[in-house]
Order: C-alpha cells, then sequence, then structure tokens
C-alpha cells in the first residue's frame, strides 16, 4: 500500500489546505504539468431560485448595515402639491411633444423586433478584455521550499493561463444576492458566486435598515410608509395591526401603536397627519397636535388612500371609493364625518389611488384594481370619465409623471400611459416594460443629478431603478423577502419597506462639484 506521506495533498493543490501539520506532501516529487484548477461549484445550500439574473453591471461594495446618523428635518413635498398643481413624482426631463402633451418619451417599439426585446431592457456591460496570468509550475514551487545548496531540476516554461473577465464568465459572480449572506449564514466569502451586498449600481447607498424583532417569533410584512413633514419621526404600518415610529436621529424604535387585531392595507402622511386603511375604517392622527380621529364604514379592507383637493379618498375591499370631504378647510383639526360620497363602478377591490391636480380643469383621480382596470375620475363631476383595461393582472400600483400615467401588475408588466392636462384627448398606451416576476408597487424621484428614476419592485425580492426616459436600469436593490412599500423623501433620502417587516433608509449620493 503506497504511503499517504507519499501522496500529495490535493487540498493544497488547489490553495485550500488549512491542516498544520497535514498528513500528506505539501509538494510535488516530481515535476508536473500545471493544471488549471476549475472553481468549485456553489454549495447545495445558496439558493438560485427566484432571483433577478440580469448581467452584472458593475461590482458594488457591501454595504454595512448602520444607523440613520443624520436629522431628517426637511420638509417633504406634498403628495398633492398645495392641492392646485399635479401630483407629480418628479419632473420628466424630455421636452413636451407639439402634437400631445406629453413629456415622457419612451424607447420606440418596433413591431418588427421580438416581444421579449421590444419590451425588456437592461444595462449590458463593457467588453473587457481577458487578462494574462504568469502562474508557476508546480516544480517551480518545490524548488522555493528546497535549500539553496540542492540540485535544481531542468527548468520548465512557465505556463500561460488566460484567465476570462466577467464579461466572458457571467456565472463567476451572479448579479442576485446572496439569501444565505442576507440571513448571515454564507460561509464561502469571496469564492460565493453571489453578491454579498443589499444593492448594486451607483449613486445610492443604505443609510440604516429599521428592525424590530416581533415577540412571538413572526415578522410582519410593511404595508406602509410615512414621513409627516418637518416630523422627526418616520412611520410604517405592519399587515398585523401595528404602526410603528422610528427615531429619524438614531434610527431606533421610539414608539408602537396597536390599531387592529386585523390587517392594515395602507399608510399615508400629508402636512402633520398619518392615516392608516385598515378593515371597515380609516383611522387618523395627528401627533403634532395630539388629534385622532376614527372614520368608519361598511365597505371592507381599505387598500389605498390619497388626497384630491379638499377631501381624502378611501379605496375599499368591495370596489368603492370612500370620500371623506372638508380636510383642506379644517386642516388643524377636521371634523369629520361619514362619507359624503363614494366613487363606484369597479367591479372588485381597490388596491391604488393616485390624484392629479392641475387647475380648475383638470382635476383627476386614477383607481387601479384587483379586476386588471384602471379608472379614470373627474373630481369636479365625481364622474368616471374613462376605463383602460390596463392589465391581465390585478393593478398593484399606479403613479402620476408629468402628463404621464404609470402602472403596473401582478401580469409582470410597467406601462406607460399619456393623458392630456384637458379633455380634448384619452389616456392611450405609450410603453410597455415587462420582467420575469410580478410587479408589486412603484415610486419615484429625481435622483442626486435631477434625472428621473423610476423604481419598481419586484416579486422576486428585489426593487429595480430604471433611469427616464430610456428606462436603462441604474440599479437593482435587494431583500429577503419583497418590497411592498416604497416612500420617497427629503434630501435625496427614498424608504422601502418588505414583506419580513425591515424598513431600509436609502440615500443618492451628492453630485461632484463642477
Amino acid at each position: 500500500m503506497k504511503s499517504s506521506r507519499s501522496s500529495v495533498c490535493r487540498y493544497w493543490r488547489q490553495g485550500r489546505c488549512n491542516r498544520n501539520p497535514c498528513r500528506f506532501v505539501h509538494g510535488d516529487p516530481q515535476p508536473a504539468a500545471t493544471k488549471v484548477v476549475e472553481p468549485l461549484p456553489p454549495s447545495s445550500n445558496c439558493h438560485r431560485s427566484n432571483v433577478y439574473r440580469a448581467p452584472q453591471t458593475q461590482k458594488t461594495q457591501a454595504l454595512a448595515p448602520g444607523v440613520l446618523r443624520r436629522k431628517l428635518s426637511s420638509p417633504e413635498e406634498d403628495r398633492v402639491s398645495k392641492r392646485t398643481k399635479s401630483t407629480e413624482v418628479v419632473a420628466a426631463t424630455s421636452q413636451k411633444s407639439q402634437e400631445r402633451s406629453v413629456d415622457l418619451e419612451l424607447p420606440s417599439q418596433s413591431p418588427s423586433e421580438p416581444a421579449a426585446e421590444s419590451t425588456t431592457s437592461s444595462l449590458k456591460p463593457e467588453d473587457e478584455a481577458a487578462a494574462v496570468v504568469v502562474v508557476p509550475t508546480a516544480s517551480e514551487r518545490t524548488e522555493e521550499k528546497e535549500a539553496a545548496s540542492s540540485p535544481k531540476p531542468e527548468a520548465e516554461a512557465a505556463a500561460v493561463v488566460v484567465v476570462p473577465t466577467a464579461s466572458e464568465h457571467p456565472e463567476e459572480k451572479e448579479a442576485a444576492c446572496c439569501q444565505d449572506w442576507m440571513s448571515g449564514n454564507c460561509g464561502r466569502g469571496e469564492n460565493c458566486q453571489f453578491l454579498h451586498s443589499w444593492c448594486r449600481g451607483d449613486g445610492f447607498s443604505m443609510l440604516a435598515r429599521l428592525v424590530e424583532e416581533e415577540h412571538d417569533g413572526e415578522k410582519k410584512s410593511i404595508s406602509g410608509i410615512g414621513y409627516p413633514a418637518g416630523s422627526d419621526k418616520l412611520y410604517s404600518a405592519t399587515s398585523g395591526g401595528v404602526v410603528r415610529a422610528w427615531d429619524c436621529h438614531t434610527g431606533l424604535l421610539a414608539g408602537t401603536a396597536n390599531v387592529s387585531d386585523y390587517k392594515i392595507g395602507c399608510l399615508i402622511s400629508d402636512g402633520d397627519w398619518v392615516f392608516v386603511g385598515y378593515p371597515n375604517g380609516v383611522k387618523a392622527w395627528n401627533f403634532k397636535l395630539g388629534v385622532y380621529h376614527d372614520l368608519t364604514s361598511s365597505n371592507g379592507q381599505v387598500n389605498a388612500l390619497e388626497f384630491g383637493l379638499d377631501a381624502l379618498y378611501a379605496g375599499a375591499e368591495d370596489g368603492a371609493i370612500l370620500v371623506w370631504k372638508g380636510f383642506a378647510d379644517q386642516q388643524a383639526n377636521p371634523q369629520f364625518q361619514q362619507p359624503a360620497t363614494s366613487l363606484r363602478g369597479h367591479g372588485s377591490a381597490v388596491t391604488c389611488l393616485r390624484a392629479s391636480i392641475n387647475g380648475d380643469l383638470y382635476r383627476r383621480l386614477y383607481s387601479g384594481s384587483m379586476d386588471g382596470t384602471i379608472k379614470v375620475w373627474d373630481l369636479n363631476t365625481e364622474e368616471c370619465i374613462q376605463t383602460l383595461k390596463a392589465h391581465d393582472g390585478a393593478v398593484t400600483s399606479v403613479i402620476c409623471w408629468n402628463t404621464a400615467l404609470v402602472s403596473c401588475s401582478l401580469d409582470k408588466k410597467v406601462k406607460f400611459w399619456g393623458c392630456a392636462e384637458d379633455d380634448s384627448d384619452d389616456i392611450s398606451l405609450l410603453y410597455t416594460h415587462e420582467e420575469e416576476s410580478a410587479a408589486v408597487a412603484l415610486g419615484g424621484m429625481n435622483d442626486s443629478e435631477g434625472k428621473p428614476v423610476l423604481f419598481c419592485s419586484w416579486s422576486n425580492s428585489s426593487v429595480g431603478l430604471y433611469e427616464l426616459p430610456t428606462l436603462e436600469e441604474r440599479g437593482r436593490i435587494y431583500s429577503q423577502k419583497e418590497v411592498r412599500a416604497i416612500r420617497s423623501g427629503p434630501d435625496g433620502l427614498f424608504f422601502t419597506g418588505d414583506a419580513n417587516g425591515v424598513v431600509s433608509v436609502w440615500k443618492w449620493a451628492k453630485a461632484d462639484a463642477a
């Protein structure tokens, strides 16, 4: 039998032996041809399922979770700008069309191109030249350990190995976050083929992850995020019926309120007010004045809330949109009564609302529903003026962007609609963007350079950041579960809340001075 001491350690050959002493030889007794060792396959516990696999564009350093160190003191822009201007997420930079009043110029969608290419956009990394590395042979490595006076074997030519770059070997680092790293269990370190970072892309970074462990070990999904103007508290609501207040100075939990024994469907803020929707009602707080209101109804779960003119709108489970009026006239301490009226037309639950108001003529409310339609309501007459057969699945979110309406759905599509600022033209579809996962929530804002960026969260637990109007992907945010709430804030801040009960605070980096 051959002695183990005469066998060369195979782990040493791969550069991975950590035994000292090792019962195998760390060196070749005879010169041997150089062997290029392929990287080991990833461990089976590194999950590949349900991840986004777009090409990796840039390397992003891991962002360690921290606390929110700066004071959030700048006032937030009103959701409806002084209730006399159009509700805008950000201002698009493209010029207005001469034929139609549409500011958003999207990529052309040629009918001759395949559907997959015409509806999906992603950034491609630039081609890189392959690196040439000189690897010493095994005999040369053995000679280093021998005494200087020992006879040396005949010199051998060094082996030239061509090492592929990331663009030639895309699977070397997957453009997805390692699920094991997220849970703190990845032991592969630099050898892991997945990202060890909560995001990839340039121009933004994570400031804090706001987490409170539930006493029963169960974390509840974030259903809404609010930041009242001038407040030093950030508010988040969970589907388990709890509202939490986070201190913006320290990032620590400042207090909780048990709102309901049932699901909280949404949370929004306006001025000093915070509103949450729950089954058969809406609760309203003014934490600055210490005022509280309980608005009741009998229409089931309230899934969406929005402000328009002097009214509060609530989208309910039975398809109705409830209207409480008098908010603007008595904003310091409004005396809400029973819903003044209700807008009816949807055949299923209302899931999202967005108001767009510009002067006296253009006053619109857009509502998305589980039935896949979007309805356009004239707030002057409180009538439905158009119904869009928007999606093949439930509409999950709508936002207004200048004269464009953006919607997303469980049918894996984000659609851009052109809408005029008067009654001359109906809304029409401009462009469709599609990915491999269901779309969950939309948001948007300008980056530090003033460029408009659209946020869209997907059911594969990621959030895509897309620069408008080109729809080029600026980056990607990852979480352990899907992000269901996106909220923009002042001074380049924005927030995401996921189904694991975590609120993440992000910030755009300041542009370099010219």
